[in-house]
């Protein structure tokens, strides 16, 4: 192929933008992002899209609900926020495709255009491998290449290695051409530096990776995988790859990682294919089987990353755990995603639905919103004597908070069928488009729409288990609300405890250490204890401790 013809041909891969969606590449259009600060995607995402949306027409109902354990449910006006929401900022919804794309990515279009003069041959063999290029070395079984420039791989190693040591400031482009590498000790191609590498299968190859089982990597100089990478990896062609993770992770990078076109078939034993920074999926047909996560991004700590994409392709997904997840954002807006087995089948702070044909079997939530999962010193993930002295509000009768996690559906197909809830935001919800069918649980703390913050529909079309819905109040989980009474210091009981939430809600204040709650005000219908319940502040309920809910039933810790 020419390369006018290769040109030709990726220009025609990437033209997924519609005039709504503009081309990842086209970024004149996006807010400035600012760089500084542990907050990621999330809040600048809040942030931009109060810049660049316009109001909610008047007349749209927003209703604050609680999760399967919690508050009580309050439909509002037009423009209304909950008072009982633990986090009212959150309101303001991810604005859909233009978002994640406006993020700027190592892949330029220029990375897939070279002269056939420029290639350098490199052969592998297991009777010793060889090169036409001073800048590959060949140590028994490992074939290394120190320099940037083009390289086509052909043949096959059934115990070796390809591993790149380029300059942090070179770009290295692997053409993978009837390539069959295994390796028993570690990846199957291992990038420890270079700026950025391109894996391209040539037209009509047939290219497989392994790895083998139980090997560390020296100096965690890449991640566990049979394709790993310490830098940024893009994957094109118009060929085939096959990747077996069978220690880790079929591919993974430090970096991010864009899939431009090809055909991928990815089993791994933990996560089919991570970007840390970022994973865009612009085309090709992905077919990802993970005992983990299939397609995963988990950079918590800086502003514009832990991000995943799907602009286009072919998706067929089988997870151990998530189908997709983005620590901090995950969209949809173009392509086909079909996850026939998962946990939860889309999971992220920052999850919008905007485009594509999405559907998912998952034995959890179908999609689920939920603030990052960052790493937490040991003294804040238990309970202390320190934190029982502490004084603290007695809550109600359990009810989860708004963890400012937003959910946004605005365009697109998406078909669920879930073992728990269909949508589950931990905070807001948002559905102004496309057509959502859900098929979920409907045993009490389960259901169709479970949101801890508030929710409102002003477009697009929503069945659930066989009823159109309208009005998201009709097929929300309603658990119950809080209780408002203030918890005592260690050894005071608490007073003035308000009155409990809705269904399940319970009684008022807690007390502490020992000490029954008192001072509560009634529970609401099926209430139960209040606060008394909790760990920490306000926390009244310890191990053999009785409590009475206002209804006269009692409950024990066990």
């Amino acid at each position: 192929m020419t390369t006018e013809d290769r040109s030709l041909a990726h220009d025609e891969t990437t033209a997924y933008a519609t005039a709504d969606q503009p081309a990842a590449q086209e970024q004149t259009t996006a807010a400035p992002m600012p760089r500084a600060g542990r907050s990621a995607v999330g809040r600048w995402l809040r942030e931009r899209n109060r810049r660049i949306t316009t109001a909610v027409a008047a007349g749209g109902a927003v209703i604050a609900l609680a999760a399967c354990t919690g508050a009580g449910i309050a439909a509002t006006g037009s423009g209304d926020t909950s008072s009982g929401s633990a986090n009212s900022g959150t309101t303001s919804m991810v604005s859909a495709a233009s978002d994640l794309a406006a993020i700027d990515t190592h892949y330029d279009q220029d990375d897939l255009s070279w002269e056939d003069s420029e290639v350098q041959e490199v052969t592998l063999s297991d009777s010793g491998s060889s090169s036409d290029s001073d800048a590959v070395t060949v140590d028994g079984s490992t074939v290394t290449i120190t320099a940037d420039g083009v390289y086509r791989l052909s043949g096959s190693l059934s115990d070796g290695s390809v591993v790149v040591t380029a300059g942090d400031d070179e770009t290295v482009t692997l053409i993978l051409d009837g390539v069959d590498i295994i390796s028993s000790s570690g990846p199957g191609i291992s990038i420890t530096s270079a700026d950025e590498v391109t894996l391209y299968t040539a037209d009509g190859s047939t290219n497989s990776v392994a790895d083998g089982s139980d090997y560390e990597v020296a100096d965690d100089a890449v991640p566990v995988a049979a394709i790993a990478s310490a830098s940024d990896l893009t994957l094109a062609g118009e060929g085939s790859l096959t990747v077996t993770g069978n220690s880790n992770d079929a591919i993974s990078s430090r970096d991010g990682i864009v899939i431009v076109s090809g055909s991928y078939t990815m089993d791994a034993v933990d996560d089919g294919i991570r970007g840390k920074d970022y994973l865009d999926v612009i085309d090709g047909s992905l077919t990802v089987t993970s005992g983990g996560d299939a397609l995963k991004s988990d950079n918590v700590e800086d502003q514009d990353r832990g991000w995943v994409l799907v602009s286009g392709g072919a998706l067929t997904i089988s997870a151990g755990d998530d189908g997709i997840t983005g620590e901090q954002a995950l969209e949809i807006s173009g392509g086909t995603v079909d996850i026939t087995e998962s946990v939860e089948g889309l999971e992220a702070q920052n999850l919008t639905v905007s485009g594509g044909e999405v559907s998912i079997v998952a034995s959890d939530d179908g999609l689920n919103a939920t603030a990052m999962d960052e790493a937490t010193d040991e003294s804040d993930s238990s309970s202390t004597d320190q934190d029982a002295q502490q004084a603290g509000p007695g809550g109600g009768g359990g009810g989860e908070a708004d963890d400012g996690s937003v959910m946004a559906i605005s365009g697109g197909s998406l078909s669920i069928e879930a073992g728990a809830d269909g949508l589950d935001s931990n905070g807001a919800l948002t559905i102004s488009g496309g057509t959502t069918t859900i098929t979920s649980a409907s045993n009490g703390g389960e259901g169709a729409v479970d949101v801890n913050g508030d929710a409102e529909m002003t477009g697009g079309s929503l069945t659930a288990n066989g009823t159109e819905v309208t009005d998201l109040a009709d097929v929300m989980t309603q658990t119950g609300g809080p209780g408002q009474g203030g918890g005592g210091r260690m050894g005071e009981p608490p007073s003035g405890g308000g009155q409990g939430g809705g269904q399940g809600g319970g009684q008022g204040g807690g007390g502490q250490m020992g000490e029954p709650p008192s001072g509560g005000g009634p529970g609401g219908q099926d209430s139960g204890t209040g606060s008394d319940q909790s760990s920490g502040t306000g926390s009244g309920r310890t191990e053999d401790q009785s409590t009475t809910d206002s209804s006269g039933s009692s409950d024990t810790a066990s």
